[in-house]
C-alpha cells in the first residue's frame, strides 16, 4: 500500500467501507507450525464473569419461526471449530492480535475514516500492500510469524478544508528479540535507501527510527520501533500546515501501543514453551468464546475464491470490541457501545453475531448502530414478513438488517432485499437456540 521514494515516498490510505475490509493470504507452513500453545484467554485478554447475564423479559412481538422466508440458509448453529491448525494459526492469531492494536482514532480522534491496508499479516506477501518490496523483503522478514495492521484516515470534509491527515499502526511479531531489532533496523534502512535519506530517532525515543519524506506536497513519517518480538510501526501523513504534528503523534501512538501489545496472551513458540517448561502442545482455539457457532457461514470455497467477493481472512473470526473497530464505518461508536455492554467476543462472517452481557446490553448496541447508520444516510424500511423484531435499512441500493434476541444481536447486508430478508430471518432461528447463559 506504502511506496517510498522521494516525492511519491508513500501513498494515502484507501477508504474502507461498512462490509468488513482486507484480504488475508495463505499462512506461511514453517511459520505457523512454531506457534504450539495459548492460555485459554477471551478475545480481550481478561476472563469472562461467571455469572449468567440476565435476559429481558420485557414483552416483545411474537415470531412464528416456521412462517419465515429463511431460503437455503442454515437455520442451526454448527458444531465447535476446534483448536487452529497450520493452516491457519497465523490467520487466527493475526485476528486474535487486532485487539491488542490500537485504532487509529484513539491515537489521533478524528481519524475515524477506516481505509486500507487493515488486515492480518500472515507473511511477505501480505506485508507488500503496507511496504514496498524493497522494505517488505528484508532479510529479517524471513523470522516473521506475523501481525496486524490498522488504517484510517480523517472525513472527507478534512480534505475540503485542507486538514487531511492519515495513519498506519502495524505490529509484527518475530520469533525472537533479536530477530524484531534485526528487522526494524533492516526495514528502516531500506525505507530511508529510497527515500534517499537516512534514518534519524526521535527525542525521548532513542530505539525509534523514523524516515522522513513528501508526497503530493504533504508530510510523511515513518517510525519503526522493535520492542521485544515486535516491531511497531507507524506512518503518519499531514498537510504541511500540520506537520508539527508529526513528532507528537508518533510518540502518543508509541505510548499507547508498547502497554496495549504487551497484554497481548500470543500463542508461544516452541521454542518459548520449551524454555517455559511446557510439555505438549495446544493451538489456540478458534473460537473459545462459542460465538462463531452463531454465524452464518460462508462455504470454505467461497473463502478460497477471490472471485466470490468474499472478505477472505477478515472473517470466520472472533474480534473484541478494539479488533471489531478496525473496520467500521463509525470506530467510535462501536468501540464504546461494545466495551459498554461487554460484548467482548464478535464473530464475523457471513453476518456478524455479538453477544452482550445482558438483554438490555443487547438492546443498546441495536438503537445505537441504527442511529450510527441513520446518521451515515441509512434509510430505515420494512423487517421482512413475519419478523416484526428485526430492523432493516437501506443505502445506495445496499441492505442492512439487524436482530436481537436475549443477549445476542447479529447483522447482515446484501445487495439484494430479498436476500438480506432471508438471512436476518435464518440468523434469528440460529439466536433462538443459542445459550444465552453462555460466559
Amino acid at each position: 500500500m506504502l511506496r517510498e521514494g522521494n516525492d511519491k515516498m508513500m501513498c494515502a490510505p484507501t477508504p474502507g467501507g461498512r462490509a468488513r475490509a482486507g484480504r488475508w493470504l495463505a499462512a506461511s507452513g514453517a511459520l505457523a507450525a512454531a506457534l504450539i500453545a495459548v492460555a485459554g484467554c477471551t478475545t480481550d485478554g481478561t476472563p469472562r464473569s461467571t455469572q449468567a447475564a440476565a435476559v429481558s423479559s420485557a414483552a416483545e412481538p411474537s415470531v412464528d419461526l416456521a412462517a419465515l422466508d429463511t431460503g437455503a440458509y442454515p437455520t442451526a448453529p454448527r458444531p465447535e471449530f476446534g483448536k487452529a491448525t497450520t493452516d491457519n494459526i497465523l490467520q487466527v492469531e493475526g485476528q486474535r492480535m487486532a485487539q491488542f492494536i490500537v485504532v487509529p482514532f484513539e491515537i489521533d480522534a478524528d481519524l475515524t475514516k477506516s481505509g486500507l491496508p487493515t488486515m492480518v499479516i500472515t507473511g511477505k506477501s501480505n506485508l507488500r500492500l503496507v511496504f514496498s518490496p524493497e522494505v517488505a523483503n528484508v532479510p529479517a522478514n524471513e523470522k516473521m510469524l506475523g501481525g496486524y495492521v490498522s488504517t484510517a484516515a480523517t472525513p472527507d470534509e478534512s480534505l475540503r478544508a485542507g486538514q487531511r491527515r492519515s495513519l498506519n499502526n502495524l505490529v509484527v511479531r518475530y520469533l525472537t528479540a533479536a530477530d524484531a531489532t534485526a528487522a526494524a533496523q533492516q526495514m528502516a534502512d531500506a525505507a530511508a535507501k529510497s527515500a534517499g535519506t537516512r534514518p534519524s530517532t526521535l527525542p525521548g525515543l532513542p530505539d525509534t527510527m523514523v524516515v522522513r519524506g513528501t508526497s503530493g506536497g504533504n508530510r510523511q513519517i515513518m517510525a519503526f520501533t522493535p520492542h521485544k518480538t515486535y516491531v511497531l510501526y507507524q506512518w503518519y501523513e499531514t498537510t504541511p500546515a500540520q506537520q508539527d504534528r508529526l513528532e507528537p503523534t508518533i510518540g502518543k501512538a508509541l505510548e499507547l501501543q508498547t502497554p496495549l501489545i504487551d497484554q497481548f496472551p500470543a500463542t508461544p513458540t516452541k521454542a518459548e514453551a520449551a524454555a517455559r517448561g511446557v510439555s505438549g502442545s495446544s493451538a489456540p482455539q478458534i473460537d473459545q468464546d462459542h460465538v462463531l457457532i452463531y454465524a452464518l457461514p460462508y462455504s470454505d470455497e467461497e473463502l478460497k475464491d477471490a472471485k466470490a467477493n468474499v472478505p477472505g481472512g477478515s472473517v470466520r473470526a472472533v474480534y473484541g470490541p478494539r479488533g471489531m473497530a478496525h473496520t467500521s464505518t463509525d470506530p467510535v461508536t462501536d468501540y464504546n457501545v461494545l466495551t459498554e455492554t461487554g460484548s467482548t467476543a464478535n464473530a464475523v462472517e457471513r453476518s456478524t453475531v455479538y453477544r452482550a452481557e445482558t438483554a438490555e446490553g443487547g438492546q443498546k448496541i441495536v438503537d445505537a448502530f441504527l442511529a450510527s447508520n441513520r446518521n451515515q444516510g441509512w434509510s430505515d424500511i420494512d423487517s421482512p414478513a413475519g419478523l416484526p423484531v428485526a430492523n432493516c435499512q437501506s443505502k445506495t441500493q445496499f441492505f442492512w438488517c439487524i436482530v436481537r434476541d436475549g443477549r445476542y444481536v447479529a447483522s447482515v447486508s446484501s445487495s439484494s432485499e430479498r436476500d438480506v430478508h432471508q438471512q436476518i430471518s435464518a440468523q434469528y432461528v440460529i439466536l433462538t437456540k443459542a445459550d444465552q447463559q453462555a460466559e
